[in-house]
């Protein structure tokens, strides 16, 4: 051994040994490897030999007794003395046919004139990929001994005797901790250490104690039976990505729309299952049926998955793919974070933005009842029902002093003003705890998480068909997130409890001033509207691991969810005069709407994995049903006043809706309520699901199918006539295989028959108006499920572990597509929307996915990564209103683009904990909204953003986090035939936190 490796070693050794004063430390083997679950007694102190595969006791000089039990069952017995209270006993004990041999080795820490040395090796392995981390670097803490591993993941060291803690650090992973790392003297001590993406600052460990057995796991990703991407919460960090929303579209394949909604192989929500912790997600958007990504910030975020091709086990909607969200789980150890942050706009903070007076708990997300519709207006005109008549002589008619009383209780806000933007703030806390047990462990998990931000459009211009001009249009954003995890390991029994609430609350204003050229026309409009979204949810979950047909595991999960979208006094109104007029007047009636959506969901799951091994083959059976109900009630009340002819309409509103005019009898409201807009909805699913993969090494392939059961109802109170019920119960199989060509190289393939159901607000008759455009939409009760075919092909090569190259082909045939078309109408009808079934689509496509390790050293490394997608796609509109109404007999999908292109080029210096990312996204033009007749379709005309993220960790308990994205400020606009007809800018995005651990 050279002369530094001793010195070095000796170091190591006199830090060790300040930990191990008056200690006694066991592992037990059989047949050489170590023996788990096994129970030590010393003098009647009993504990369990856990995960780590060591226990440790304290002890001073005296006799001591030692008793090994299993399950409650006796293993064996012996005695040992410690002479000094200084001395440590290291006690190794071989099961040999029941008999317990004990090796007892007591020592003196720090006089031993030759240290005893043991051997770490290790492998780290991706919990993300399965294989094996290269490159990363292994840090042995206090001391200077590190080693980075191989190509293939492994390392070893040689170190005295004693507990150490591992710094782990890799350009992918981050920085990672590994506490109480045991090593014995003169034993080859081996670990498995599992490293995450998702991880929250601490590696989970799983050591071997004795001969080395090296893992042969391999990549998750290779062994997927389906095409599957992964997101990782350090991933996340690292992107800067604040949702899940801002992470997809990142990934192959995957746009997002609105910043809230993913379009995955260019099929938009319907085509798209979203779970969260394998629960089926209600939405909180009236207008849609798939769920607001951006409602899921990355504080509570564990990882997420997108799955693009379809198994049994998955939701049989899952066409375009299946958004797999996992929240954070059970700690490991006991630890706790906070961070504030700091942000601004380069076009809007410090800017005027136009708003109005709002209640005193706006900056939380929350109204104070300013906003609440009247108690009094709901009950005399039935929410807004019914119109009583007032003042006249007959008996149906009420006294004038309750028109007057009804005008009143409703507050006169109307006018807008300006506020001067400030910074965006945010603030996060996170709290776990974890405390092993002799049975195993518990642990608990805590998570707060405020924000509030201002978003401005700038420049915005209007040039469409019947309207030219400007547009301001502002959003005060408050986020608030709350989030507790509560677990327990029993044995092979794990058990878990989740409590999340999820509150995002938009305070929207948008003032526009359009002149109509072909009508000579002025107009003026005014749009204030308040909408918090939240989901709050209660998930109860299991996995058990028994041994019935082979390694199985049974694992079951009870949720129980409430979203709701609450819109209170949503106010709009007009100004208009021809053009060239020096005041404007009141167009028409002020309207103020007032809407309520409550979604209750009961989600249950049970499923049944085992993996049975046939000489060298290894077969996994999957089995599970699914019940999930949704249960949806939607309250919508509507008012305005009566025209006005008496006052000077040139007035400002507040003016003309005075509490003096009101009381002077001259303005007067009632109810507008149509029959349809209350509606209460059921979304029943019952599904089961079995499937047999047969892997034979060279090739494995899966089979099975999924049967769903699905019920739909919607009852109207107002008008029980337009009653509608949708049932159908259908079989989706499933057949798929991979061809492993050689190790690195492999090619999977896959066909499957999927199901797309119309959305509650789809087949609703209730008038909605898009929150975006303000265009009315009106569902279809007549809509039937899509039918999908889908044929799938990947070939995938292996650099390393975590180096990659994937090409993926895709086909689709829809049978029976919902699309979005025109509605038929005449005045504002025209310009709205509903929905039908077209006769087919079909959807084909590539996506070229690569990662590589740019650069890799002691110090630095970097990385470069990126996929590119090319979707193309046609539906058929021939024979329907559709085509009638559009104009046209084919089109692409809604929401599809043509190319998408993702960038992403990273740097690490490993010594410091810096990272620098390049990230680069773009996005092709794609078809906004349907237009009628002769006019094309609206389209969003693509666009590329440009972000950057910087991470700093100045030591084990503080870093710096820096964001700045959309730096060039792409100009945002729509076009149609190559016309634009509207556009504006974001502004570019500079954020800045601080993060204390502790």
């Amino acid at each position: 051994m050279k002369a530094t490796k001793v010195l070095l070693g000796a170091a190591s050794y006199l830090v060790a040994a300040q930990l191990l004063a008056g200690e006694a430390v066991f592992y037990i083997t059989e047949d050489g490897s170590a023996v788990r679950d096994l129970a030590v007694s010393v003098n009647g102190q009993k504990k369990l030999i856990g995960s780590s595969g060591f226990v440790t006791f304290d002890i001073g000089s005296g006799n001591y007794r030692v008793e090994l039990s299993k399950y409650g069952e006796y293993v064996g017995e012996f005695d040992f003395t410690a002479n000094s209270s200084k001395e440590n006993a290291e006690i190794q004990v071989e099961l040999i046919g029941g008999e317990a041999m004990a090796d007892v080795n007591l020592y003196v820490p720090g006089d031993e004139a030759t240290p005893a040395l043991g051997q770490l090796s290790g492998f780290i392995q991706s919990d993300e990929t399965g294989g094996g981390v290269a490159g990363a670097s292994v840090v042995v803490n206090g001391t200077e001994q590190a080693i980075v591993t191989d190509d293939k993941g492994y390392f070893s060291l040689e170190l005295p005797r004693g507990d150490y803690s591992l710094v782990i650090a890799h350009p992918n992973y981050g920085k990672r901790d590994v506490k109480s790392v045991r090593v014995m003297g003169n034993v080859n001590t081996g670990l498995n250490l599992t490293l995450s993406m998702s991880g929250d600052g601490m590696i989970e460990e799983v050591v071997a104690v004795g001969s080395y057995i090296p893992s042969t796991a391999t990549a998750q990703q290779r062994d997927s039976s389906a095409v599957l991407n992964a997101i990782g919460a350090e991933q996340l960090a690292r992107f800067g990505d604040s949702s899940a929303a801002s992470a997809l579209k990142r990934v192959a394949g995957v746009s997002v729309v609105g910043g809230q909604f993913a379009v995955v192989r260019g099929m938009q929500g319907r085509y798209i299952s979203s779970t969260l912790n394998g629960s089926l997600m209600p939405s909180t958007d009236p207008m849609r049926r798939d769920v607001p990504l951006d409602l899921f910030p990355a504080s509570v975020l564990g990882g997420i998955e997108i799955q693009k091709t379809f198994t049994p086990d998955l939701p049989g909607d899952s066409t375009g793919g299946a958004i797999r969200m996992k929240t954070k789980e059970m700690p490991t150890e006991s630890s706790g974070k906070v961070a504030v942050s700091l942000g601004m706009n380069t076009r809007t903070t410090f800017e005027d933005y136009v708003s109005y007076k709002g209640g005193d708990l706006d900056w939380l997300g929350i109204d104070d009842g300013t906003r609440e519709q009247p108690s009094y207006a709901e009950n005399i005109t039935n929410g807004g029902m019914d119109s009583p008549q007032f003042g006249c002589n007959f008996s149906f008619c009420r006294p004038l002093s309750e028109q007057i009383r009804l005008a009143n209780s409703f507050e006169n806000i109307y006018n807008l003003k300006t506020k001067t933007a400030a910074p965006d703030t945010g603030f996060s806390l996170a709290l776990s705890d974890y405390n092993e047990k002799d049975f195993g462990g518990t642990g608990s998990y805590f998570a707060l998480q405020y924000k509030n931000e201002t978003d401005s459009r700038h420049k915005a211009r209007l040039n469409d068909v019947s309207e030219v001009g400007s547009y301001e249009r502002s959003q005060q954003k408050i986020d608030l997130t709350g989030y507790f995890v509560y677990g327990l390991d029993y044995g092979t029994n794990h058990y878990e409890s989740k409590t999340i609430l999820l509150r995002k609350t938009d305070d929207t204003v948008r003032f526009d001033k359009t002149v109509d050229d072909s009508a000579g026309y002025e107009v003026e409009k005014t749009l204030l509207q308040w909408v918090e979204r939240q989901y709050i949810g209660q998930q109860f979950s299991g996995s058990h691991y028994v041994n019935l047909l082979g390694e199985d595991e049974v694992s079951w999960r009870v949720g129980f969810s409430q979203t709701s979208r609450y819109e209170p006094d949503r106010r709009y109104y007009e100004y208009g005069a021809s053009e060239g007029a020096d005041k404007l007047n009141l167009l028409g009636s002020v309207e103020r709407r007032y809407s309520d959506l409550t979604e209750d969901s009961l989600d249950f799951g049970l499923d049944y994995t085992s993996d049975i091994t046939f000489g060298s083959s290894l077969f996994r059976l999957k089995t599970g049903v699914l019940l999930n109900q949704k249960d949806r009630t939607v309250d919508v009340a509507r008012y305005e006043n009566k025209s006005i002819t008496t006052l000077d309409t040139t007035q400002s509103l507040e003016d003309l809706l005075s509490k003096e005019n009101i009381d002077a009898g001259v303005i007067q409201i009632n109810g507008s309520t149509a029959d349809t807009d209350d509606y209460d909805a059921t979304d029943e699913t019952l599904a089961a699901y079995v499937s047999g993969e047969l892997d034979f090494g060279l090739v494995s392939v899966l089979a099975g199918a999924r049967v769903e059961d699905f019920k739909q109802t919607l009852e109207y109170p107002g008008s029980s006539g337009s009653d509608s019920e949708l049932s159908e119960t259908k079989v989706l199989p499933v057949l798929s295989a991979v061809l492993r060509l050689t190790d690195d190289f492999q090619i999977r393939g896959g066909v499957s028959q999927t199901l797309s159901k119309p959305g509650l607000t789809e087949r609703s008759e209730s008038a909605q108006y898009d929150p975006e455009t303000e265009k009315l939409m009106v569902g279809n009760p007549n809509l039937k499920i899509s039918e999908i075919l889908n044929v799938d092909l990947r070939a995938e090569y292996y650099f390393s572990e975590d180096e990659s190259i994937s090409l993926a082909a895709f086909y689709k045939d829809v049978t029976d597509p919902i699309e979005r078309s025109v509605l038929d109408g005449s005045g504002s009808a025209a310009d709205g929307y509903t929905f039908s079934n077209v006769p087919s689509a079909t959807l084909q496509g590539l996506e070229l996915d690569f990662r590589i390790n740019a650069y890799s050293g002691d110090s630095w490394s970097s990385f470069v990564g990126g996929n590119f997608a090319y979707i193309d796609s046609e539906v058929d509109l021939s024979g329907t209103d559709a085509e009638r109404l559009e104009g046209i007999s084919k089109r692409q999908l809604q929401g599809q683009s043509e190319y998408l292109v993702n960038i992403q080029l990273g740097f690490d210096h490993l010594p410091t904990g810096q990272s620098l990312t390049i990230l680069f996204n773009y996005f092709d033009d794609r078809i906004y909204a349907a237009s009628r007749g002769q006019l094309a379709s609206e389209v969003e005309d693509g666009r590329y953003s440009l972000d950057l993220t910087y991470q700093y960790d100045i030591s084990e308990t503080l870093n710096i986090k820096a964001k700045a994205s959309n730096i060039t400020d792409e100009k945002v606009s729509y076009s149609r035939d190559s016309t634009e007809i509207e556009s504006y800018y974001n502004g570019a995005n500079i954020s800045a936190s601080l993060e204390y651990v502790f």
